[in-house]
């Protein structure tokens, strides 16, 4: 019979553009497989209107999924996984998640971007706890992860670790992070722009140290 562990408190990062910054998971693993300009496109157009009286159609979010894991399965999982080298980490990243865990902090990443590769990123960071969209590689099988998923997320983790909003912060830098960061009610926001969002600090770029330093004064 397992032990409960008593966490401090309860701190869910969002994966691109917060943990790591300039290019996302699924740039890194495009670059790798020599998917890079399709994959641009896709970024700019998967989900975005087409004009009126357009004879194209731009795909949905979850077709250019579709299209990607057919690159994957294509190009294979190794070639696929060999990403890390490539991650540019935000400002002490791992020192920030180092920080939080000494404390007594559940450390937690919650993203839409495929949950293999939010778990080389995890792992890289000493973190067990974290979710995306998942890709069976046996069946080719996608479960799709959206804002609402993010959030509810960090609010099972709450509730699972009997932790009130109080004691629950995330982190997050785009508008996909919006539903999380109500859920959590006290957090941070690297983006450029302010979220407008009660609670949450705009700290535009910062390091995760900083931004765990902030939350280990205030716990």
């Amino acid at each position: 019979m397992s032990i409960p562990v008593n966490y401090q408190g309860l701190v869910v990062f969002d994966c691109d553009g917060t943990l790591i910054r300039e290019k996302t998971v699924w740039d890194l693993i495009a670059a790798q497989i020599g998917k890079s300009e399709r994959m641009d496109w896709l970024e700019r157009n998967a989900g975005a209107q087409t004009a009126i009286g357009s004879s194209s159609r731009n795909p949905t979010v979850n077709e250019a999924r579709e299209e990607m894991a057919g690159w994957y399965f294509e190009s294979g999982r190794a070639a696929v996984e060999s990403f890390l080298p490539s991650v540019v980490w935000a400002k002490g990243a791992h020192d920030g998640v180092g920080y939080l865990g000494e404390a007594g902090f559940l450390v937690a990443v919650s993203s839409m971007t495929w949950k293999f590769g939010v778990g080389i990123v995890a792992a890289d960071l000493g973190v067990s706890e974290f979710t995306g969209t998942d890709l069976d590689w046996d069946t080719g099988e996608i479960t799709h992860v959206f804002p609402e998923e993010k959030a509810g997320f960090l609010v099972q983790l709450a509730h699972e670790n009997n932790l009130p909003a109080n004691r629950v912060f995330t982190v997050g830098d785009s508008g996909g992070d919006a539903d999380m960061l109500k859920a959590a009610g006290r957090g941070f926001f690297v983006g450029e722009n302010d979220p407008g969002i009660p609670g949450i600090s705009h700290l535009p770029n910062a390091g995760i140290d900083t931004i765990a330093e902030r939350i280990l004064r205030s716990a």
